[in-house]
């Protein structure tokens, strides 16, 4: 099989295609009745929620959710602007990386400072050993292209636990178990409560084994689907179609231009019989491939047009050169509306999409009131908040492994605050008032401050004390001694304004 070949998704699922029955979709048969009647009336056949009450979603098999995210990943690998729309948001999103503030539980006091010490160097550690900025783009990007991302906490003998990205694919439900049972979708839950995990099913298709996991172990992020809906839906689901259909007719008229740009000229043969023309013909032929007829089927004989190709035709033949794109203008307007129903399905802006930055102003769309930036700041508060959730069960695992400094109750004490820098275009001035006056009213700590500006605040603060008192500081120092020096009577003061005074 050819690399091309390899990359079509249709090459992706062995043995020959068939178009699929009802059962193999729906799992469930549905009688005739069943089919042309709901609750006593006439019912037109389609196939959507109206049959099935029960499950409000259109992706109703294991089955149906790989081959959407299949070809997810393939536009995400394949096509430039769903790759580009992709790693636009999680530039902006993930940006720099997240930082994380050891707070107390209690909000009237601090947190220990011993224990947010040792929670601190613990996450440091851990982070080193994950290459946490790689990983943390890794699970905003699979966020996006599979619709969820599955992370696994495995507890190390050296006290660093190991973090593990686990395939979609092998989250399944167990042998023998119902595909509609508690274990659908390879996630066992409560029938009262669907959207807690007890356990997840993994199965190693290299050995053929499965295990199931604890939920303490394993942290499932998910998009696009409901609480009661076990599975999350790529973020390219509703733009699919625009995306292949664009990247279609922008290569069809890509190939066009090439074609004809490729001619450089045509020969009329005057004296040479079509015969010698026909083999002339033939000896430049690329390649051939069969189609089916009504009769059979039949050879067709293709060229591949290169740069400098030339064209021999016989006398009487007369030659026409081919239009200059006729339908350039319409061609464009589609692929211009297909991008746009893309970055509207992906809530981004055009320009992120298209990359044509001169469609729309790119200031405007990173303001704080943009929708572009409400969108980015809704996005950073959910990965905050599931980043939070690792990163606590990596303390937690630490303490359970009653690792130096971490007690048993280290998460009664303190608590993690994890946020990420929104990228706005900022007015840095009065940004840093603003942070001055609400430093002054007890709002926001100086911590906080050092997080949003990407800063480390315990470092920085051990810079200040390595570096000594800056020169407004030593200035300020030395008047002090001066006024001390000086008599503080009012005989001594009334000298001095005077000018008696030494």
């Amino acid at each position: 099989m050819s690399l091309l070949s390899r990359l079509n998704p249709a090459n992706w699922f062995r043995g020959r295609l068939k178009e699929a029955s009802v059962t193999d979709i729906y799992g469930t048969p549905v009688s005739d009745a069943e089919l042309n009647t709901w609750n006593g009336r006439p019912l037109t056949p389609v196939w959507g929620p109206e049959l099935f009450p029960d499950k409000l979603q259109t992706v109703r098999t294991l089955q149906e959710l790989n081959r959407l995210r299949h070809v997810s990943r393939f536009l995400f690998e394949r096509n430039p602007n769903a790759s580009g729309g992709i790693n636009g948001m999680n530039r902006y999103v993930v940006g720099t990386g997240s930082a994380q503030e050891v707070q107390s539980t209690d909000p009237d006091k601090e947190a220990p400072e011993a224990l947010a010490k040792a929670v601190t160097t613990l996450l440091d550690e851990f982070k080193r050993a994950a290459c946490w900025k790689v990983v943390e783009r890794e699970i905003y990007r699979r966020y996006l292209t599979d619709g969820e991302c599955f992370v696994e906490l495995k507890p190390m003998d050296d006290g660093i636990t190991a973090v593990k990205f686990i395939e979609p694919d092998s989250i399944v439900p167990p042998e023998g178990q119902s595909f509609e049972g508690p274990w659908s979708w390879g996630i066992l839950t409560d029938r009262d409560r669907p959207a807690v995990p007890i356990k997840y099913n993994v199965r190693d298709y290299s050995t053929n084994t499965e295990r199931q996991v604890p939920a303490h172990f394993i942290r499932h992020l998910k998009r696009g689907s409901n609480l009661n809906q076990k599975r999350g839906l790529p973020a390219l689901t509703a733009c699919i179609d625009e995306l292949q259909g664009g990247n279609k007719l922008r290569h069809a008229s890509r190939e066009g231009e090439k074609v004809r740009a490729s001619i450089a000229y045509v020969r009329q043969h005057a004296q040479a019989p079509a015969s010698a023309l026909q083999a002339l013909q033939s000896a430049s032929a690329s390649g051939s491939f069969q189609v089916s007829t009504q009769n059979g089927t039949q050879d067709v004989v293709y060229q591949q047009i290169e740069p400098g190709t030339v064209q021999d035709i016989p006398e009487g033949l007369e030659y026409q050169p081919p239009p200059p794109s006729p339908n350039s203008e319409a061609a464009a307007m589609s692929v211009k509306l297909s991008l746009e129903a893309t970055a509207a399905a992906l809530e981004a802006p055009y320009w992120l999409i298209s990359g044509d930055s001169t469609a729309s102003s790119y200031a405007s769309s990173l303001t704080a009131e943009s929708p572009f930036i409400k969108l980015v700041e809704g996005e950073q508060g959910v990965l905050s908040e599931y980043v939070d959730d690792v990163l606590t069960a990596v303390i937690e695992i630490a303490a359970e492994q009653e690792r130096d400094n971490i007690p048993m109750d280290v998460l009664d004490q303190i608590d993690l605050h994890v946020n990420y820098t929104v990228p706005v275009v900022r007015q840095k001035l009065d940004e840093a008032q603003r942070n001055e006056i609400l430093r002054k009213a007890k709002i926001k700590s100086p911590q906080t401050i050092s997080a949003e500006e990407g800063l480390d605040y315990e470092k920085e603060q051990a810079n200040f004390v390595a570096a000594g008192p800056s020169p407004e500081e030593q200035a300020a120092e030395h008047a002090a001694d001066l006024a001390a020096k000086q008599p503080q009577t009012a005989g001594g003061q009334m000298k001095r304004d005077q000018g008696g005074a030494e």
